[in-house]
């Protein structure tokens, strides 16, 4: 009775006599064998009863077991038996030779066991004293490639900033390797802030013109213009209501150009807190300073530029009509002068922040370089 195979379905045949409850196919699965099968299969065996001596030999035994004569020689051999003879020693059984393998010479290809030990090349080699002045060659191999340039590279594409770190404190990029947020001074692999002493900072910047300059430099023009009106009057006979309301007007539009500008204020303390804070002048009154948090910025960028536009000219009009010195002033300076800026950037260098807008390009630099300093933000000059 065959055995279905459960792997590949074919039928298993089982042998005569076969008792396990196990058979494996020719596919290699493992199938059990019913009780059934290993009946039929015990059963198809022909049972075999015991030898039965033939009755001469039995006889034979029967009279050496009754005979109680003292053995005088050895019992004489049963008939039919046959006497082998000398045994003979068994002989050792020899192995055969094995064949050792060879290899080509790198440099004849002659077959030998083992590179080095070439009869022909191996033996003829030159000296040392020679051999350090031999010219060196070299021999193909089949560990090196015949083309160094078709050679596979493990690494052909690359992902521009893949392999830049990021701190885990305040999320700001790092170049590979940094093991310090220049920023907020988390240790990477410490997993803590490190305690760092900073050199205090304590910068103020004035756009263009420091406050008192540009004080004096009103209070000098308000005396040349009172001086001026009242040689007028006293002289000329210029009526006092028209030189009241001129010169008012003139002293509020010399307020407007000359105290009207932004106030940069830069500190760090030893702990490396940075504060920065601009405050706004108008007509020499401040206004409330605004708060500025370099924490939510990328870096810093500097430029250059001249963008006039109509309000500047209409402006420059105006100024021309009710005065010539107002308007010259203003030409000159909002006009004809070339501004540059530092502002604070996000998204891949958008200025996002105009932090200064002046006219002094070293003043301009001097700020992109301190705030660098300072707050650790990235900054290219060029």
């Amino acid at each position: 009775m065959p055995v279905i195979c459960e792997g590949c379905g074919q039928r298993v045949a089982i042998p005569e006599g076969y008792r396990r409850n196990k058979i494996q196919c020719a596919c290699g699965v493992i199938c059990p064998v019913p009780e059934s099968a290993r009946q039929e299969a015990e059963a198809a065996v022909p049972k075999r009863g015991p030898a039965q001596p033939s009755s001469s030999v039995e006889k034979e035994a029967e009279r050496w077991l009754l005979d109680d004569s003292p053995p005088s020689s050895l019992p004489s051999a049963p008939p039919g038996f046959r006497d082998p003879g000398p045994v003979a020693e068994p002989q050792p059984v020899q192995k055969p030779a094995v064949v050792a393998r060879r290899f080509p010479c790198r440099r004849c290809r002659r077959l030998i066991r083992r590179q080095g030990e070439c009869p022909d090349c191996d033996g003829f080699l030159p000296s040392p004293t020679e051999q350090g002045n031999a010219e060196p060659v070299w021999w193909p191999s089949v560990d090196v490639p015949a083309d160094k340039d078709e050679e596979e590279d493990p690494s052909p594409y690359a992902v521009e900033g893949a392999e830049d770190v990021k701190c885990p404190k305040c999320y700001f990029l790092l170049p590979p390797g940094s093991v310090l947020c220049v920023r907020c001074g988390f240790h990477l692999k410490k997993r803590k802030k490190v305690a760092r002493t900073y050199q205090p900072i304590d910068r103020v910047w004035e756009t263009t013109a420091s406050y008192s300059a540009r004080l004096t430099a009103f209070c000098i023009c308000e005396a040349v213009a009172l001086v001026l009106g009242l040689v007028g009057i006293f002289r000329a006979g210029i009526d006092r209501g028209a030189f009241l309301g001129a010169f008012l007007l003139l002293s509020a539009m010399l307020a407007f150009l000359l105290g009207t500008f932004d106030r940069i204020h830069l500190t760090r303390d030893g702990r490396g807190r940075v504060q920065l804070t601009k405050t706004w002048r108008v007509a020499f009154f401040a206004l409330s300073p605004q708060t500025i948090d370099v924490r939510n910025y990328e870096g810093i960028v500097t430029g250059q530029y001249r963008d006039v536009s109509a309000w500047e000219y209409w402006l420059f009009g105006f100024l021309l009509f009710c005065g010539l010195v107002p308007g010259i002033l203003w030409w000159y300076l909002a006009i004809h002068k070339v501004t540059f800026q530092v502002a604070l950037s996000r998204d891949h260098g958008y200025p996002a922040y105009i932090l200064y807008s002046g006219w002094s390009e070293t003043q301009m630099k001097e700020i992109a370089y301190t705030l660098r300093d300072a707050a650790g933000l990235p900054y290219d000059a060029s």
